[in-house]
């Protein structure tokens, strides 16, 4: 079988959900040396690519006109069989063996990012990118659904290949490390950990209001948020002083990857309450610490939790803030999902995701 040369889109590198994609698919492509791989990376970031992978400059602007002949440009500059793209801008003049990652379709289907610039230019390019590609991958059967009905006509094309984590999550919990964390961090009470971005499908505002029922049960936990960003701080002082629960509200903003991981392993719960995701990340890694969750029902979360998590619905606070209370009061049912939440992790891991996706690549270059 001849040797691939797979160029991919990585200038999303640094990113959340899909930064995390992209380093844990370079991670485990490269560890299995089965490829020559490629990247597209923005020159700062040359120096994270993993060991093997060459650096292709390219400096497109992210969500411009502009952004497909830049990213044309770049792939100019080298040789490839395929090229992956891992959200839905592809290149002016795609290649012929185009692999497509779509993590979900939020902007066309949640209001609250619904604005029109946003509908026109997510529409174009999802148009664009299920027309050029050979082989569409998703995170989760939910988007894979979504997909089908937005394009019945490129529904064959589509496979859906769940998300991995890392091995930092499946090692064992370095109970000095929780401690630290917690000490410098002031954490001196239980906490339910809300990790990742707080963009308005999160519902930041619903878990807030369902605290402030926890409140009246006499729960002592906080709320400690994780990866919000820094310009939108205030926004979450605000809303908390708000809801009055100020003085239990512990912001830290973007947290440096080696705290990640204890703080997941010493928080009470996770919660992802959010209106819609793709598939929901933070749910296996909390899971794979033995971190229970709670979570909301909606597009891939149910795929990432399983029969490992509980589930609420998130557009009634009480609701939410019953099933939070329900977990952290009972320390048994907290065990057996702690227990579940292990077994069921080490299912999802970046060198299971590879494997289908090598399949994706292999697939596009024979012209499937």
């Amino acid at each position: 079988m001849k040797r691939l040369r797979v160029a991919l889109d990585a200038r999303k590198l640094r990113d959340f959900g899909i930064g995390t994609y992209v380093r844990g698919l370079l991670g485990a492509a490269s560890a299995r040396g089965e490829h020559d791989l490629v990247a597209l990376v923005r020159p700062a970031d040359a120096a994270l690519l993993p060991p093997g992978v060459e650096a292709v400059p390219c400096e497109a602007r992210e969500y411009s006109l502009t952004e497909p002949a830049a990213v044309r440009r770049a792939l100019a500059r080298t040789r490839f069989d395929v090229f992956h793209a891992p959200h839905y801008v592809v290149p002016l003049f795609p290649p012929a063996a185009t692999v497509v990652t779509i993590h979900d379709l939020i902007h066309l289907k949640r209001p609250e990012h619904a604005t029109l610039p946003k509908r026109l230019y997510a529409t174009t390019m999802l148009r664009r990118a299920l027309r050029a590609a050979r082989v569409v991958l998703t995170v989760s059967e939910a988007v894979r659904r979504d997909l089908a009905a937005f394009a019945p006509a490129r529904a064959a094309k589509v496979r859906a290949v769940p998300n991995g984590i890392g091995p930092r999550f499946l090692a064992p919990v370095d109970a000095e490390a929780i401690e630290r964390v917690r000490r410098a961090r002031g954490l001196d009470a239980p906490y339910v950990l809300f990790l990742g971005n707080d963009k308005p499908h999160k519902n930041l505002p619903g878990l807030l209001e369902a605290f402030v029922r926890l409140e009246e049960h006499g729960l002592p936990h906080r709320l400690v948020l994780a990866g919000g960003a820094p310009e939108r701080r205030g926004a979450r002082r605000a809303a908390a002083s708000s809801a009055g629960i100020e003085d239990r509200l512990v912001d830290l903003g973007v947290v440096p990857d080696e705290d990640v991981v204890p703080l997941l392993a010493g928080a009470s719960a996770l919660a992802m309450p959010s209106f819609l995701e793709g598939f929901g990340l933070p749910v296996l890694e909390a899971q794979a610490v033995g971190t229970p969750v709670v979570c909301s029902d909606r597009g891939g979360l149910p795929e990432a939790g399983g029969d490992a998590a509980l589930y609420a619905d998130v557009d009634d606070p009480a609701a939410l803030a019953e099933t939070l209370r329900n977990l952290l009061s009972d320390s048994a049912l907290s065990a057996r999902l702690s227990a579940r939440g292990r077994e069921r992790a080490r299912l999802f891991t970046w060198e299971a995701t590879f494997e289908k996706v090598a399949a994706a690549w292999r697939d596009a270059a024979e012209g499937a």
